[in-house]
Order: C-alpha cells, then sequence, then structure tokens
C-alpha cells in the first residue's frame, strides 16, 4: 500500500509566506527607487553607511540607508520562513526548496551591493544585482504560492503550461529592462512611443534595446491577455489568472508615461520609480498563477511513505 502525505501549511505559515514576499517585493522596489534617484552612493561604506549611527543627513543616505534597513527585515522574514519549512514541511519541496533557493541567493545580493558600492555603481553590476534580486523575489513568491495551492480553481495542463511560458517571457522583459538602465538607453527613442526616432527603430546608439525592451513587454501583455481569457472560460484560477493583465495594463501606462513629451523632472523619477515596482509586480504576479496553476504537482512534491503488508507465514 502507498500512502502519500502531503502536508498543508497552517494558516500563520501561509500568512508569514506572503508577508515575506511583499516585503521582498518592497526591496526590489526600494532598490529601484536607489536607482533612479542615484542614491546608491548615498552610503558611501559598505556594511556601514557613514560614521553615524543613523546617516539620515541627506535625501540620498535616508534613501539607501531605508534600502539596507528593508534588507534587514526581509533576511529576518526569510530565514524564519526556511526554519519553519525545514522544520514541518520538508516533505514540500515546493516550498522548501525555493525557500532555501532565496536562502542560498542572500550572500551572492550582498555581494553585488557591496561591489556596486566599492566600485562607484558600475552599470552592468548594477543590472545584475537588478537581475538577482528579481530571481530572489521569484523563489519568494514560490514558496508563498505554492503554500496557497488548492485554494483557487485547478488548472488545466494547458494553462499551466502558458503560465509558465510568461514566466520565461517575463524574466526576459525584465533582463533586457536592466540593460536599459545599465546602458543608460531610457531616452535612445526620443519622446516617441510606439515609434522610435520617426520608425520601428531608429536613431542608432542603443535603440534596438529599447525597442527589443518594447517588443517584450508586447508579449508578455499578449500572454497575458491569453492567460486571462482562457481562466475566464474555467481552465484555470480566475482570481490569480486576472492579475497578470492589471499589472501588465498598468505597467505599461507607467512606461509610455516616462517616454512621452509631459515627465520631467521629479515627475519623471517619481514615474521612474512606479516603473521599477511594477515591474516586481508583475513578475510575482505570472510566478504565483504559474505556481498556482501547478496544483496537480503538489502530491508529486510530497515524498511518498511505502507501506508493506506483513504477509503471514
Amino acid at each position: 500500500m502507498i500512502v502519500v502525505v502531503v502536508m498543508s501549511p497552517s494558516r500563520r505559515f501561509r500568512l508569514l509566506a506572503v508577508l515575506t514576499a511583499v516585503s521582498a517585493w518592497a526591496l526590489v522596489a526600494l532598490g529601484g527607487v536607489v536607482r533612479v534617484t542615484e542614491s546608491g552612493l548615498g552610503c558611501p561604506h559598505w556594511p556601514l553607511c557613514t560614521g553615524r549611527a543613523v546617516p539620515l543627513s541627506t535625501r540620498a543616505s535616508a534613501i539607501e540607508y531605508s534600502h539596507r534597513a528593508v534588507v534587514a527585515l526581509v533576511i529576518v522574514l526569510l530565514v524564519w520562513l526556511w526554519l519553519w519549512a525545514w522544520r514541518c514541511y520538508r516533505s514540500r519541496l515546493d516550498i522548501f526548496w525555493p525557500a532555501a533557493t532565496a536562502v542560498v541567493l542572500v550572500p551572492l545580493q550582498a555581494l553585488l551591493g557591496a561591489v556596486a558600492v566599492w566600485l562607484e555603481l558600475p552599470g552592468w553590476v548594477v543590472a545584475v544585482h537588478f537581475v538577482v534580486g528579481v530571481l530572489f523575489l521569484g523563489a519568494i513568491v514560490f514558496a508563498a504560492a505554492a503554500s496557497w495551492r488548492g485554494t483557487e480553481r485547478p488548472a488545466t495542463p494547458g494553462f499551466a503550461r502558458l503560465a509558465w511560458a510568461t514566466v520565461l517571457v517575463g524574466f526576459a522583459l525584465v533582463s533586457v529592462g536592466a540593460t536599459t538602465v545599465a546602458l543608460d538607453a531610457d531616452a535612445a527613442c526620443g519622446k516617441q512611443w510606439p515609434a522610435c526616432n520617426g520608425a520601428l527603430i531608429a536613431g542608432g546608439g542603443h535603440a534596438d534595446v529599447q525597442v527589443a525592451h518594447r517588443l517584450l513587454a508586447y508579449v508578455v501583455a499578449g500572454l497575458a491577455l491569453a492567460l486571462f481569457v482562457v481562466a475566464l472560460r474555467g481552465r484555470g484560477p480566475r482570481l490569480a489568472g486576472s492579475l497578470p493583465i492589471l499589472a501588465v495594463l498598468v505597467q505599461m501606462a507607467f512606461g509610455v508615461l516616462i517616454v512621452v513629451p509631459g515627465g520631467s523632472g521629479r515627475t519623471h523619477e517619481i514615474l521612474q520609480g512606479l516603473h521599477v515596482g511594477g515591474a516586481g509586480i508583475v513578475w510575482a504576479a505570472i510566478v504565483a498563477l504559474a505556481v498556482l496553476s501547478g496544483e496537480h504537482r503538489a502530491e508529486r512534491a510530497a515524498r511518498p511513505l511505502t507501506v508493506t503488508p506483513a504477509v503471514a507465514g
């Protein structure tokens, strides 16, 4: 006889997982604020900020110090989540291993952050730091969504494959977006959308990177719309299936407002910060949907316990 034990996480564990995921998103968003406000050197030293205990003498130092404070909060929540998963839900590999992966990424992120400060913010280091941060967020969202799996309508295998395809394209979109920022290609297409310098792509420089970012955004929007329509037809979780398209539409609106005339000065800076935070929400929404769509895999995530009945001799 084969008995498959699937541990259902407690409500408190689920809430902790959600809180950790939200905190991780706040960390990614605040990292974007650090980037767009050019506050990365607000704390010129690492791991300490300045000689003062609370270095809030300037706007840049306050922003960068806040970022580091959120880092500390996320680490505490993540370690708590991982220890709880290790103690009570080790058989739920879909929860335990993503949480463990996030824990492993912490020192890598810390090293990249330190290198960025020591080398005075080279673009490629900042871009890699952001991409690894997105993977970090994805791992935590994966664990959080897995802990809630089974609370929504089951998805068909086709819906699940479409959701995971959206995750892959979404990661490509975020990576190209980070490259756009690293190359200072934000304005490579001028103040035009959807055109780029009067054509599909023109102007040289890094306009091709900006156009690639836009095209990937269109693909993600199309996939998110397809997921929404299929979910409405009962082939996937309806609530979770509606979130990606809503997040994508808002995110695209921020992106367009950054480009078109009218966004300048402090307004432009705010829109850039919202765009980075929106990228984290889009990524989290599609990862969560993909995980929730894989309900049929939950049983395989638990370790089977085989019990052989005794045979009388």
